[in-house]
């Protein structure tokens, strides 16, 4: 990889450095804490609508109690009407009857009547004593009549007074019926409500779980194997090898090998995987770190391009690594060598050769990042 084509991986990696630590911390949990509190805030309203649904319930309950009472109590007054309207048909029996027994008196006055003016022979005083007698049945008759009359119209007053009080807790019964079926109504929808707000709550909980789980995944201080991508600085540059002319004491030229890349180090694209080996974070420590081995590719051809060495980790998601690049070059061949003199028409003659050098690297929990981007 040549040094130009690095700058802007460079760059990245400044603005990467640069960015608060803390921000991203917060980043991290924002997504958590939000399914949180939004689950906190519909679990408190699903509370208070079941508070609402038991009120509403104790209610009816309590409805229901006074309707019983109310059935009761129509029954008793009824019971008391119907003995009420039996006594006045007793006493109205009772009434008619004297009512005929007095018709009879009536009747037998008349006779003696008659029988005193047929009969000559009648004593005057005798008849008088008759008349007198009948009279004082006939006032008494009377007298019981009107003692009858008085206990109907006082029934009559006690079955008016119950037919105002039956037909006054009717209504209120027929007013509680309403108000159990809109209550029982109100009840109904809310039921429905509740359901269809635990399908919802089930369905985000279900969320809540796979975010924290895709969470946990990616911002998971203590997982032993760590996806990590960065830049590696390798102290072997590739060569690039070329031909430049040369003029020689004499006014001719020869062409000579030369390496037009002079740097003495190399920053490559590398990716690879961290393996923890040792905790070394501390109970209380905010951050965490740990010492592992980094196994990496790089460069254009990861399958000829290896790094291989210790990792140290810090602040949860920064890798630093160092050890062996085992990296495939192109060299010159045998007896060539930069500064070699090539024979007029030849090209440079090269070969393919495995080098094993050092590199240093510094890199960045993948998953960690592609978590931020999300964020």
């Amino acid at each position: 990889m040549k040094f130009y084509k690095t700058i802007p991986l460079i760059a990245l990696f400044v603005q990467m450095m640069s960015m608060p630590v803390f921000s991203q911390e917060i980043c991290m949990e924002d997504s958590l804490q939000f399914e949180v509190y939004a689950l906190g805030f519909e679990i408190d309203t699903l509370k208070a609508e079941i508070v609402r649904l038991q009120n509403d319930n104790a209610r009816i309950k309590e409805r229901n109690r006074l309707l019983i009472l109310s059935n009761d109590t129509l029954t008793v007054v009824n019971e008391e009407i119907q003995a009420e309207l039996n006594e006045k048909n007793t006493l109205l029996e009772e009434k008619i009857r004297i009512l005929q027994q007095k018709e009879i008196l009536f009747a037998e006055k008349e006779q003696l009547y008659k029988d005193a003016i047929n009969t000559s022979n009648i004593d005057k005083a005798k008849i008088e004593g008759l008349v007198e007698a009948k009279n004082a049945s006939i006032e008494g008759k009377n007298k019981e009549i009107e003692l009858l009359q008085n206990s109907i119209n006082e029934k009559d007053l006690n079955i008016s007074n119950k037919d105002i009080q039956l037909r006054k807790i009717s209504d209120e019964r027929d007013r509680y019926f309403k108000m159990a079926d809109t209550l029982r109504e109100r009840l109904k929808d809310s039921q429905i409500i509740l359901m269809r707000q635990e399908e919802e709550l089930k369905y985000t909980k279900k969320r809540a779980e796979e975010a924290e789980a895709k969470v946990l995944a990616a911002t998971n201080r203590k997982k032993k194997v760590r996806v990590i991508q960065g830049l590696a600085m390798r102290f072997f540059p590739t060569p690039e090898w070329d031909i430049m002319p040369s003029v020689l004491d004499d006014g001719t030229y020869q062409n000579i090998i030369i390496n037009r890349n002079s740097s003495k180090v190399e920053f490559d694209l590398i990716v690879g995987a961290s393996l923890m080996l040792w905790d070394l974070s501390k109970h209380s420590q905010k951050f965490t770190q740990d010492l592992g081995i980094y196994i990496g590719f790089g460069g254009n051809n990861i399958f000829k391009n290896f790094y291989l060495g210790p990792s140290y980790k810090f602040l949860d998601f920064l890798h630093i690594s160092t050890g062996i690049n085992i990296a495939q070059y192109t060299l010159l061949a045998d007896n060539y060598s930069v500064g070699s003199v090539l024979p007029a028409g030849w090209s440079i003659q090269t070969t393919k050769q495995w080098k094993i050098t050092g590199f240093f690297s510094l890199s960045f929990d993948l998953e960690f990042l592609s978590y931020i981007g999300k964020k």
